[in-house]
């Protein structure tokens, strides 16, 4: 019984060990995932435009609401809710 009880927690930590590896793989890169840079458009912000005025025509292009490309601008770009955007400021759009 002992021997069986041993065996388990054995196979437990194995397993558990396992599991962790498999996931700490996709860890290893603390920025998230990379985009090739064919997957990805570059934006440069000209004076007194807006991110509605760079998301409207992206979000149209992908039939997409125009507040989720503002989110996914946002995101990829580092941006808050509060900055506002400078004239030259690179925009990346994926």
């Amino acid at each position: 019984m002992k021997r069986r009880t041993v065996l388990r927690w054995g196979m437990t930590i194995v397993m558990a060990f396992g599991a962790g590896f498999y996931a700490g793989t996709g860890i290893g890169n603390p920025e998230g995932p990379t985009v090739a840079a064919d997957e990805a458009d570059v934006h440069i912000v000209k004076d007194g435009e807006t991110l509605w005025d760079i998301a409207r025509s992206v979000a149209d292009a992908r039939g997409q609401d125009i507040r989720e490309t503002i989110y996914e601008i946002q995101i990829n770009n580092g941006i808050n809710e509060v900055d506002s955007l400078r004239p030259g400021q690179k925009i990346i759009i994926r």
